[in-house]
């Protein structure tokens, strides 16, 4: 399956994962206010991984998805390039229903970890889970996820 994002690359699946030793797949949506307060977060993230060989993939599998409308949106919100999934194959295949959904691929293609990004969907609090970051903590040492599922919070996909 290949994806081409908003910036003209292509994400070949599985064959891209052996690119990272971890790729963090995020469910996107233009729509959904979940999805703008963890942005922040998910850059952050983005950047305390990269250097252990963690990539990040926005995957838009809305059927009103379009390269010119996530281009603008990731230029004026300073994301990463979006992914187009047509027919939100590579949703259905990683079982998707919601935005901010996300899923921790290794390098051989096996899903390490899945669900929600953290527990808040509005403003941090002291007592958050922090579902990716534990994650992504335990599988950059060589652990498994001390949480192999975290609840997703965010709208549901429009695919259909």
């Amino acid at each position: 399956m290949t994806l081409v994002d908003t910036k003209g690359g292509a994400a070949t699946l599985p064959d891209d994962l052996a690119r990272a030793k971890l790729t963090v797949v995020v469910f996107y949506s233009e729509h959904c206010p979940c999805f703008r307060v963890h942005e922040a977060r998910l850059l952050e993230l983005e950047r305390a991984y990269a250097a252990h060989g963690v990539r990040m993939l926005l995957v838009d599998s809305e059927v009103s998805a379009t390269t010119e409308r996530d281009a603008r949106a990731a230029a004026e919100r300073g994301l990463p390039a979006i992914a187009i999934d047509p027919g939100a194959k590579l949703a259905d295949a990683l079982a998707a229903d919601y935005a901010t959904y996300t899923v921790v691929l290794d390098a051989r293609g096996r899903v390490r970890y899945r669900g929600g990004i953290d527990s808040d969907k509005d403003r941090l609090r002291d007592d958050t889970k922090t579902y990716l970051r534990d994650a992504l903590d335990d599988l950059v040492a060589g652990r498994e996820p001390r949480i192999a599922e975290g609840k997703a919070l965010g709208c549901a996909l429009q695919k259909r």
